[in-house]
């Protein structure tokens, strides 16, 4: 016996097909516990704690900075760090600067030729001189000094005095300006004599004079007391010449060399 199968109903192309409603579904809890919702979209959400803001209330979450270093006492914020090329020193103001007031004084060895009296050897001589004048430039100085030399001989027993004063104008120069080395030559006039214990009289000479001298200036506390000044006080060694030159062949004479310490003071500009 065959089952014939009756023909389906024809489906109307033109009637929209009913959607689906959306629906909560809940599933019954046990009594005294809260049902958890489902939304529509089928993910659970977390049931919110009571007293707990919402989401969209909750702070901002924002990245924990590291803890401020302790900043030791004494130590250079690093806001305060020196820039680039900062650590170079500032530049040394000039020492030989502005008007200067000096003095020297050393031994030395004297020679002198006079008439009426035997001077073949050297006399022990002690040579001082006081100095003023002005730095115009850092390679040049004009000034004027004045001194003099005392020196004694024996010659056949007999005692020999030299004796010598003088007046100059100075002219400084200062060769590397860096370095507080001088070399000064003078011109002036001048003039001594020379007595020998148990004779009458004295040779004497006069006339032009000369000198020159070489010195180099130490400041010991000009980086102290005058760390942007110019100036200050000196002290260093000098070698120093002066002499009376002859006016003629065999005429009078006299030289004077010394080693002494020389001490001037630069008011500055």
């Amino acid at each position: 016996m065959v089952r014939t199968s009756e023909p389906a109903a024809p489906v109307d192309a033109a009637a929209p097909a009913a959607a689906p409603a959306a629906t909560t579904t809940s599933a019954q809890p046990p009594s005294g516990e809260r049902a958890p919702t489902v939304p529509t979209s089928g993910v659970p959400t977390r049931e919110q704690p009571a007293g707990e803001p919402p989401p969209s209330a909750q702070p901002e979450r924002r990245a924990i900075e590291p803890a401020a270093r302790e900043q030791p006492a004494g130590e250079t914020p690093p806001s305060a760090q020196p820039e680039r090329g900062a650590w170079r020193k500032p530049p040394i103001p000039p020492r030989l600067d502005g008007t200067y007031l000096g003095a020297s004084l050393g031994p030395g060895l004297g020679f002198a030729r006079v008439t009426g009296f035997a001077t073949d050897g050297a006399f022990a001589a002690m040579a001082g001189a006081a100095r003023l004048g002005q730095m115009l430039l850092p390679w040049l100085g004009l000034g004027i000094s004045a001194g003099g030399s005392y020196a004694v001989r024996s010659e056949e027993s007999a005692r020999q005095r030299l004796a010598l004063g003088y007046f100059f104008v100075d002219a400084t120069l200062v060769p590397i300006p860096r370095r507080n080395l001088t070399v000064r030559a003078s011109f002036g006039f001048g003039g001594g004599a020379v007595r020998q214990a148990g004779k009458s009289g004295r040779g004497g000479f006069g006339g032009a004079m000369f000198g020159a001298s070489i010195r180099y200036d130490f400041f010991p506390l000009a980086a102290r007391k005058r760390p942007r000044r110019g100036g200050g006080f000196a002290i260093g060694p000098e070698l120093s010449w002066l002499g009376a030159t002859p006016a003629a062949r065999g005429r009078p004479m006299a030289n004077v060399v010394a080693v002494g310490l020389a001490t001037t003071f630069y008011f500055g500009s």
